[in-house]
């Protein structure tokens, strides 16, 4: 699984300040044909799950979104889907990623899978996977 950090681009390139030690938002977990992907986002850059697909999208040349009446962004291209969504918080100090919660466009995530799946990924390593929302 690759996890894909949006916060980066809203402290540093919006804002021009460093990035915190501990930081939430926003995700959705996208498959591909090839990979899947964690996608984090601060909630002051995506207010909603669908802004957070419709802007992976736009960062690849191989996928396309469509916009639905009911406001939700779907892959307009054939292999690709949601599995759900919520909300995390970082802190990148204590190395612990935490996850919860549930899209309304988009429905829950696997949250065993994904912590599963995440901790096989090297960059992630040393890092505490918690279900459910921190103290």
């Amino acid at each position: 699984m690759i996890v894909e950090d949006y916060t980066p681009d809203y402290y540093q390139n919006r804002l021009g300040a460093p990035l915190p030690s501990t930081y939430a938002g926003k995700f959705v977990h996208i498959v591909g044909p090839a990979d899947e992907y964690l996608v984090l986002s601060p909630t002051e850059l995506t207010e909603f799950h669908a802004q957070i697909v419709q802007r992976f999208s736009r960062r690849r040349p191989d996928t396309s979104s469509v916009f639905l009446p009911s406001g939700e962004v779907r892959f307009g291209t054939p292999g690709w889907s949601v599995r759900g969504g919520g909300h995390f918080q970082l802190n990148r100090a204590g190395n612990c990623l935490a996850l919860w919660g549930a899209s309304k466009a988009y429905g829950a995530f696997d949250g065993d899978y994904v912590r599963v799946v995440l901790g096989q990924n090297a960059d992630w390593l040393h890092y505490e996977i918690a279900l459910g929302q921190p103290d």
